[in-house]
């Protein structure tokens, strides 16, 4: 088996946020006079890469900090009504758990949320949760490769947006792109992803496979 350590996105990857994060977004555009975003957009924006959808929506960078803390403190009121994205999610992590593999979480989103998420969905299975900046995931995947003595090769990543295949390259680190979360599968697909996943029950698959 080649792969040691399999890590998670959680927004859009594990966790459905996206009608919460919409609800949110039109919050924080009103009070930072943010173009606002009409549902029927959303097929449009999810073809966008984060920088894209930044420059669209007139968010400029450096209030991105302060707008990303104050959504994740609404979010965390909101959590208890969050569902995964796919009903077979615990059921997949446990079974790829069983293949002594470890399995982790580097996301945008605070500890506190995911934590609180997977505490209220009985879910408390993963080995680390790191939270990271909106373009910080490569840090992340250094310090657990140094922690943990592994090399690019150990580790698969598994999430649901440009940035995520952006961040695994750049660290030499494979990347299943899942096709239900905030890039659609075409945009993912043309960036280049090691995998293209449409049910999370396919990481076995390419677990087993590799």
């Amino acid at each position: 088996m080649k792969y040691k350590y399999i890590l998670f996105d959680f927004d859009g990857t594990i966790a459905d946020t996206e009608d919460v994060n919409f609800d949110i977004f039109q919050q924080l555009a009103s009070k930072y006079k943010l173009r606002q975003v009409e549902k029927e957009e959303l097929p449009f924006l999810k073809k966008m890469s984060a920088s894209q959808i930044m420059k669209d929506l007139n968010v400029k960078a450096y209030r991105l900090p302060l707008m990303l803390r104050q959504g994740k403190k609404i979010l965390k009121e909101n959590i208890v009504n969050i569902k995964f994205c796919q009903e077979d999610t615990v059921e997949v992590l446990k079974e790829i758990k069983k293949q002594d593999l470890k399995i982790g979480i580097i996301t945008t989103n605070s500890r506190q949320n995911v934590n609180k998420f997977l505490n209220i969905n009985d879910a408390e299975i993963f080995d680390v949760v790191y939270s990271a900046s909106m373009f910080g995931k490569e840090s992340k995947f250094k310090k657990i490769m140094k922690k943990n003595n592994l090399t690019p090769r150990d580790i698969l990543y598994v999430g649901d947006e440009i940035r995520d295949i952006d961040s695994a390259h750049k660290c030499n680190i494979d990347v299943a792109s899942v096709s239900w979360g905030y890039n659609d599968r075409e945009s993912l697909l043309e960036n280049n992803p090691n995998y293209i996943v449409d049910e999370f029950s396919e990481l076995l698959e390419i677990i087993r496979l590799t």
